[in-house]
């Protein structure tokens, strides 16, 4: 018992971990990218993205092992599978899991004064959570484009 809770304490670190990883995908465009891209290398993904390519070489090692991205050790060529960039990119919309993943490190931001209000109690201001606007803006657009353009308007006779 005492074993099994040990992995998955593990496993949970592990998943916040690549949590994060996935958050950076989503906030360096490295997913809206790939979705679009034949199998590539570090360096054309890298350039595709016009990131740094050895920071995204260390991404795509973490998005390797999490199973996110596929991997062809023969041709050192990278590929997301359509069937996770329909869960990844922006435009998976409302079921991008990417956007939502930005909340732990949101979390993450503010967690001493999250500490210190157990300790002292008052609560922590909503402007502590500096991306939060942002990321709210973001995911409410999602929402109207998929909601209220997709379902709701095409319920309007004559619209």
């Amino acid at each position: 018992m005492e074993a099994a809770f040990g992995e998955r304490m593990v496993a949970m670190t592990n998943h916040a971990a690549l949590s994060l990883m996935t958050s950076l995908g989503h906030q360096t465009g490295l997913f809206d990218v790939m979705a679009h891209l034949p199998p590539s290398t570090v360096d054309e993904i890298a350039a595709a993205a016009g990131l740094n390519a050895r920071y995204v070489q260390e991404w795509l090692g973490a998005m390797v092992t999490g199973r996110i991205v596929d991997y062809d050790a023969p041709t050192r060529r990278y590929v997301l599978p359509p069937e996770h960039a329909a869960w990844l990119t922006r435009a998976a919309g409302d079921k991008n899991m990417a956007r939502l993943l930005q909340s732990i490190a949101m979390l993450s931001e503010v967690e001493q004064k999250i500490v210190e209000s157990f300790r002292h109690g008052g609560g922590v201001p909503y402007a502590e959570y500096s991306r939060f606007q942002h990321w709210m803006a973001e995911s409410s657009a999602d929402g109207a484009r998929t909601y209220l353009f997709d379902t709701t308007l095409p319920l309007v006779p004559d619209l």
